[in-house]
C-alpha cells in the first residue's frame, strides 16, 4: 500500500468551478465554430471520435506512462498529442494489412486498462496537482478565444464553402486532401494527381485524417476544410501555456498572465509591422493553422516534445517512463513535419553544452540528441527518400524573398536593409527574450533557446520556393513566444508588485493604439526610414507614459525597470496589431494571411468528381484534360489537385506540382516548381489528344495505360463531341462530362 501511494504522487486538488467554466466556454466556442461550416450530425460524430477515440486514450497514456497530472489544460492538450501519435502508428500498422477501417480499436483497449486495473485507474483518474487559478483560467480562455476567432475569420470564414467558387480557393488544401485520399488506401502514400507514383513527404497528418474518416465516415472535404484544424490548434495553445508554466511558476512570481500572454503572442504576434504596404514575415501560428494542416500538427507535436524534453532534462532523466513518450513523439515528429527534429536536436545540443560546462550529468541531453539525430536520419531515408524537397543552403537569401526587398531594390544595399528591417521587427516582437536573467541557468530554458536559435538559423541559412524556409521559424516561434513571455514576467517581477499585470496590460493596449496611429501617419511615406521613426517614437512614448503613471501611483520598483517593462509589453502585444486588424480589414489581412486563389472547382465540376468516387472502385485510373489552375502567357500553374482530392482516385496526369520529380527539376533549374512545364511532353500530348481529337489509337493508348474513366472538363479546354463515339457516356453536368472506357 505504501509503494502504491508513492506512485500516486503527492496530495492533489481539483480545479476550481470558475476555471472549469472558462474551459467549457472555449470548448463551446470551438463547437460553434465547427458547426458554422459542417452539419450538426458531422460535428457530433467528429467531437465524439476526437474526444473518445483520440484525446481520452492519449490522456490516459500521458498520465499512466509519464506520471503527469499538473492541470487539465496540460493533460488534455498533451493527451490529444499523444493520442494522435498513437492513432497514426496504429493506422500505419493496420493499413499495411488492409484493416485501416478498424484502426480505432486501440482506443477502447487503452481505456479498458485505464478503468479496470486498480493501480492504473488511480494514476490516470486522480485529481490534478496544480489547478489553474480562476483569473489565470479566464485570461487563458480569453487569449485562446481571440486567436481562435482570428484564425476562423481568415481561414474557414474566408475560404468556405469549398469547391463552389473557382475564384475563391486555395490549391494547397486540395493537395492535402488528395494526400489524405491516398492515405485511405495506400501504404505508403502516392501522388494521386500524377498516376499514383510514390510520394516522399511528411504525411502523418494525412494518415491521422484517413483514420478519422474511416472512424467517422465524414467526407474528407469536411474534415480537411472544416473540422480537423481546430482541435489541433486548440491543443497547441494549451501546450504553449503548459510550457510557459514550467518556466514562470505562478506560485512564485504571481505572473498568472504569463501563460495566456504566451498563447496570445504565439498565435498572433511575431513581427512589429511598421510598413503600411508590406508584411514583415508571417511567423505566428495563426498564419498556417488552417491552410497548412501539416504545420498545424507539426507545431502540436513539437510542443509536446518540448514539454517532455524539458521535464527529462530538469529531472535528470527521471521518471524513466517519460522516455517512452519522448520516443513516441519523436517517431511521429519524423513524419509530421520535417522541420521538427532538427530543431529539437539543436535544443538537446544546447542543453548538453550547458550541462557539460556546469559539470552536471549530460546523459539525458546526450540521449535526447542521439534519439533526435537517429530518428531524423532514418526518416530522411525511409520517409523522404533522401529528398530535401527543394531546400538549398543559401545564406540570407530569405531577405531577398521577403516583402521589404522589392521596396528597396534600387538601393545597392537592398538585401542588407531588408535583413535589418526584418530582424528588427522580429526582435522587437520577442524582446522579452533579452530579460530572462537567471532563467538562462535553467537547463529547460537553454533547451528551448536551442530550439529558437535553430529555427531562426534554419530560416536565414536556407531557401525554398515560396519562402517555405519560414516554416523553420514558424515551428520554433511558439517556443520563442514562451521564452519572451517568461522574460517579460521576469522583468516586471523586479518591480516587486504582484499588480504588475496592470502595467503589462496597460502598456499592451496603449502599444496597440500607438502603433495603429504610427502606421496611419506613416502610410504615405516612401521607404522604410519614416515608418520606423514613427514606430519607435510611438513605442517610446508608451513606455515613458506607463512608467510615469506607475510611479505617480506610488507603486514600488525602479522607474527604469517600469520603463523597460512598458516598452517590452508594448512591443510584444503591439506586434499583434495587424492580425487583429485583419479580423475586419482585408487590406490588413493581406499583409499577414493568405488570400483566396483563382483556379478552384465549380460546384458542377466538384459534383462530377464526387460522382466518380461513388461509382468507381479504389485504384481505378482516371484521365483528364484539366491540368492548370491558371494558364497565362504560355505558363501553366499546375497546382491542379482537386479532381484527385474529390474522386479519391489516381489520375494519369492532372497537375504535376508538388511531386518529387517537379521539385527535383525546379531545384536543378532554380525555378518555381509550380510553373515548370511537364517533363514528358509526348505523354501529356497523347493524354490531351484523346479529348481534343479522339481516334481509336488515342483511346487505345489510354486503355493500355490502365485508364478506366475519362473526366472531360469543359472549362479546361475544347472537348470534341466525337469522344462519345469511342467511350460510354456515364455522367454529365454543366461543366464536366464523365465517360467510361468500353
Amino acid at each position: 500500500m505504501r509503494a502504491k501511494a508513492r506512485r500516486r504522487g503527492p496530495r492533489t486538488a481539483g480545479p476550481s468551478l470558475s476555471g472549469l467554466v472558462a474551459g467549457l466556454a472555449v470548448v463551446l466556442l470551438a463547437i460553434v465554430l465547427l458547426a458554422l461550416q459542417a452539419t450538426v450530425f458531422e460535428v457530433v460524430r467528429f467531437v465524439l471520435f476526437t474526444g473518445v477515440a483520440v484525446a481520452l486514450p492519449g490522456f490516459a497514456l500521458w498520465r499512466l506512462i509519464g506520471g503527469y497530472g499538473r492541470n487539465l489544460v496540460e493533460d488534455l492538450s498533451a493527451g490529444f498529442a499523444v493520442g494522435t501519435a498513437g492513432q497514426v502508428l496504429v493506422y500505419l500498422a493496420s493499413a499495411s494489412i488492409g484493416l485501416q477501417a478498424w484502426s480505432w480499436v486501440w482506443a477502447p483497449v487503452v481505456l479498458v486498462i485505464a478503468f479496470v486495473d486498480g493501480d492504473a485507474r488511480a494514476r490516470v483518474w486522480r485529481r490534478v496537482e496544480r489547478p489553474l487559478r480562476p483569473l489565470q483560467a479566464w485570461l487563458l480562455a480569453a487569449a485562446t478565444a481571440v486567436v481562435l476567432l482570428i484564425v476562423y475569420r481568415r481561414g474557414p470564414g474566408q475560404f468556405l464553402p469549398a469547391y463552389t467558387d473557382p475564384l475563391r480557393a486555395y490549391p494547397d488544401l486540395a493537395f492535402q486532401q488528395a494526400l489524405a485520399a491516398s492515405a485511405k488506401y495506400d501504404v505508403p502514400i502516392s501522388t494521386l494527381w500524377l498516376g499514383g507514383e510514390p510520394m516522399r513527404y511528411h504525411t502523418f497528418f494525412h494518415q491521422a485524417t484517413a483514420a478519422t474518416q474511416w472512424g467517422t465516415r465524414i467526407d474528407l472535404t469536411d474534415l480537411i476544410h472544416s473540422l480537423s484544424w481546430l482541435p489541433l490548434f486548440l491543443a497547441g495553445c494549451g501546450l504553449v501555456f503548459a510550457l510557459t508554466s514550467r518556466l514562470a511558476p505562478t506560485a512564485e512570481s504571481g505572473a498568472t498572465w504569463a501563460g495566456p500572454l504566451a498563447v496570445f503572442v504565439a498565435g498572433l504576434g511575431g513581427a512589429v509591422q511598421p510598413l503600411a504596404g508590406a508584411g514583415l514575415g508571417g511567423i505566428s501560428t495563426a498564419v498556417a493553422a488552417y491552410l497548412s494542416p501539416t504545420q498545424n500538427l507539426g507545431v502540436l507535436i513539437a510542443l509536446a516534445l518540448c514539454v517532455v524534453a524539458v521535464d527529462l532534462l530538469r529531472a535528470d532523466g527521471r521518471p524513466r517512463g517519460r522516455w517512452v513518450l519522448l520516443v513516441l513523439l519523436a517517431l511521429i515528429a519524423a513524419g509530421a513535419k520535417s522541420t521538427i527534429l532538427p530543431l529539437v536536436g539543436a535544443g538537446f545540443a544546447f542543453a548538453f553544452l550547458q550541462l557539460g560546462l556546469a559539470r552536471r550529468n549530460t546523459r539525458p541531453a546526450f540521449l535526447g540528441g542521439l534519439l533526435s539525430l537517429t530518428v531524423f536520419v532514418a526518416a530522411l531515408i525511409a520517409i523522404f527518400g533522401g529528398s530535401t524537397w527543394g531546400t538549398e543552403i543559401k545564406p540570407f537569401e530569405t531577405f531577398v524573398q521577403l516583402a521589404p526587398y522589392p521596396m528597396l531594390v534600387s538601393n545597392p544595399h537592398a538585401q542588407l536593409l531588408s535583413g535589418a528591417t526584418t530582424l528588427l521587427s522580429w526582435g522587437l516582437a520577442a524582446s522579452g527574450l533579452f530579460f530572462l536573467g537567471r532563467r538562462w541557468r535553467d537547463t529547460g530554458a537553454v533547451f528551448l533557446a536551442g530550439v529558437a536559435v535553430a529555427g531562426l538559423l534554419g530560416t536565414l541559412l536556407t531557401t525554398q520556393s515560396g519562402v517555405s524556409q519560414l516554416y523553420f521559424l514558424r515551428t520554433a516561434f511558439p517556443v520563442i513566444a514562451v521564452l519572451a513571455a517568461v522574460g517579460l514576467a521576469n522583468l516586471v517581477g523586479r518591480l516587486g508588485d504582484r499588480r504588475a499585470v496592470v502595467l503589462v496590460g496597460a502598456a499592451g493596449l496603449l502599444g496597440l493604439v500607438a502603433l495603429a496611429v504610427a502606421r496611419s501617419q506613416s502610410a504615405d511615406l516612401h521607404g522604410i526610414k519614416g515608418p520606423w521613426v514613427w514606430t519607435v517614437a510611438a513605442l517610446a512614448a508608451v513606455a515613458v507614459l506607463v512608467a510615469v503613471v506607475w510611479k505617480l501611483a506610488r507603486r514600488p520598483g525602479n522607474f527604469f525597470v517600469a520603463l523597460l517593462g512598458g516598452a517590452v509589453a508594448a512591443c510584444m502585444i503591439g506586434a499583434t496589431l495587424v492580425p487583429l486588424q485583419g479580423f475586419v480589414s482585408d487590406k490588413a489581412s493581406n499583409l499577414v494571411f493568405a488570400r483566396p486563389f483563382r483556379g478552384g472547382a465549380t460546384a458542377a465540376e466538384a459534383g462530377a468528381a464526387q460522382w466518380l468516387r461513388r461509382n468507381s472502385a479504389p485504384g481505378d485510373l482516371i484521365a483528364t484534360n484539366a491540368h492548370c489552375i491558371i494558364e497565362r502567357d504560355g505558363l501553366c500553374d499546375s497546382r491542379h489537385f482537386w479532381l484527385a482530392a474529390l474522386s479519391e482516385r489516381p489520375v494519369l496526369i492532372e497537375g504535376w506540382s508538388y511531386s518529387n520529380q517537379a521539385n527535383r527539376i525546379a531545384l536543378a533549374g532554380d525555378t518555381n516548381p509550380s510553373l515548370i512545364p511537364y517533363w514528358n511532353s509526348e505523354e501529356l500530348a497523347a493524354n490531351d489528344i484523346a479529348f481534343k481529337a479522339p481516334t481509336p489509337p488515342a483511346i487505345e493508348r489510354l486503355r493500355q495505360a490502365g485508364v478506366r474513366w475519362l473526366y472531360a472538363d469543359n472549362r479546361a479546354g475544347y472537348v470534341s463531341p466525337a469522344l462519345r463515339n469511342y467511350v460510354r457516356l456515364r455522367h454529365a453536368t454543366l461543366d464536366a462530362t464523365i465517360y467510361e472506357l468500353r
